[in-house]
């Protein structure tokens, strides 16, 4: 029973029961529609039901009650969370659903509020406004948009959409002259040879490796081991990455996945994630070339990524990125007695990325 509950009111907050399963798949096809509903099924089994970091008694799904009748339900993605020198049991907030007739009577504010006891790190990102005014009114720390950055890669592909193909024609190399001049980019130079490839054969031991030697230059990243990323990055049932790896003297150095799709018409280059250790310019840098061919080669006009980390972001800018307004609202709440206000001020060593939470879940 939840404090609410003990406050007088009917309502009880648990982990979801396998009896709650069609109440619950009742109420997303009647808030959702029948066709959204079978869209998402193969999507929520996945994200919810075959995460490695879900705990023995199952996903991290709350359900409220009202005795038997289900009133809504919050699910939330469990991730391992490094916190400066601890690992933390987080979860990413998602799926938030309250009965179509239950709006607005505090329902979806006690889920909330009972997954944030649940676990020892809470976190919201892209989150919708009612989310993020609930979040701020719980006092949770508010880190800013996750930065975002883009580089142009096709200039004319780009005004095309504006202009039509005439006025593209004419305007382009005049843009594309402005691009080189402001946002140049710049070749690796390395004493290092680093070598890319496609990363055809599923994640291994080498990535556990790479996870614990470059962790420890962060202060907030979700953990990145080879179990979590064959999960995240190749069992994702609705969306396909192309992942390349780095290698320096026959050592995995770094990894990055990638993702085609369209905005406005226009295609985007997705830069979903990127693991290496963050002063190692050649390996980042290898890995940046490499991704502006693969997207090249695919017709996208622009790419798009997201870091806090000043060191990735400095990488980003050398290779004629630019920072653009971010949509990635980011809020989190820790429980634990190893960080203070302080930690929440300074995000410069912080790696939150696109592939992080259920951010890239279009088709």
């Amino acid at each position: 029973m939840t404090a609410a509950s003990r406050r007088g009111g009917k309502i009880a907050i648990a982990r979801r029961l396998e009896a709650d399963r069609g109440p619950l798949e009742a109420m997303y096809r009647e808030v959702f529609g029948a066709k959204a509903t079978e869209n998402s099924r193969e999507r929520w089994r996945w994200q919810y039901e075959d995460n490695p970091n879900c705990s023995p008694e199952g996903p991290e799904i709350w359900v409220a009650k009202e005795g038997d009748r289900v009133l809504g339900q919050y699910a939330t993605m469990p991730v391992r969370l490094k916190v400066l020198d601890k690992i933390l049991r987080a979860s990413w907030g998602m799926d938030v659903m309250v009965g179509p007739n239950l709006q607005r009577k505090g329902i979806g504010s006690r889920l909330f509020l009972y997954w944030d006891q649940q676990v020892e790190a809470s976190l919201g990102l892209g989150l919708s406004v009612s989310s993020y005014t609930l979040f701020r009114k719980l006092n949770w720390e508010d880190v800013g948009p996750v930065p975002c950055f883009s580089k142009v890669l096709d200039v004319r592909g780009l005004l095309k959409r504006r202009l039509g193909a005439a006025g593209a024609a004419v305007l382009a190399p005049f843009v594309s002259l402005f691009f080189w001049l402001v946002f140049p980019e710049r070749k690796t130079r390395a004493r290092h040879t680093v070598e890319t490839r496609p990363a055809v054969e599923p994640f291994d031991d080498a990535y556990d490796a790479l996870w614990e030697r470059v962790a420890p230059y962060f202060d907030f990243i979700a953990e990145r081991k080879a179990r979590y990323l064959e999960w995240k990055y190749r069992l994702v049932p609705h969306v396909n990455y192309d992942v390349f790896e780095a290698h320096r003297g026959g050592e995995l150095s770094g990894y990055i996945v990638l993702r085609l799709t369209k905005r406005n018409g226009v295609p985007l280059a997705l830069l979903v994630d990127l693991l290496a250790y963050p002063e190692d310019k050649a390996t980042i840098g290898a890995l940046l070339d490499q991704a502006f061919a693969w997207a090249r080669e695919r017709g996208a006009a622009r790419m798009q990524t997201f870091t806090f980390d000043r060191r990735i972001a400095s990488r980003l800018a050398n290779k004629g990125f630019m920072r653009l307004e971010s949509p990635m609202q980011f809020c989190v709440r820790i429980r634990s007695d190893h960080v203070d206000e302080r930690f929440f001020r300074d995000t410069s060593r912080w790696h939150v990325t696109f592939g992080d939470s259920d951010q890239d879940r279009e088709a």
